[in-house]
């Protein structure tokens, strides 16, 4: 067993061609993104926003794929994206792992609508 996470991840189409340039790079990406995610939305927005989820997903930086994603999004927190003006703007990445303090949050796209909630269960 070990620890597990939820994760989202949103990218404009005006960021969309630098996400497919790390995927190119790590192509064990490619079946993690496309086929062992728990959902896959082409047009999130219908303004051609991809968006990927998985659920219950082992999210270790010690992954090469884990790594590749982790630095691409840090790389979008800057301004290091070349042609893509404020690319925080165009991505989001949400993770919420086990434990309740554990979550992180970059990036704006879609902030209003992809984020964290917090209920009470009895």
């Amino acid at each position: 067993m070990g620890y597990r996470s939820d994760v989202v991840v949103a990218v404009s189409k005006e960021l969309m061609p630098h996400f497919l340039a790390v995927l190119a790079k790590q192509p064990a990406l490619v079946p993690m993104v496309f086929k062992d995610s728990d959902e896959v939305n082409k047009d999130y927005d219908g303004e051609e926003t991809m968006l990927v989820h998985w659920t219950d997903v082992k999210w270790y930086e010690s992954y090469p794929e884990v790594d590749a994603l982790n630095r691409f999004f840090d790389d979008c927190e800057g301004d290091d994206i070349e042609g893509v003006e404020e690319p925080w703007e165009h991505f989001r990445f949400i993770r919420l792992g086990e434990d309740a303090t554990d979550m992180v949050e970059k990036g704006c796209l879609h902030a209003c609508d992809i984020g964290f909630s917090r209920s009470l269960t009895f």
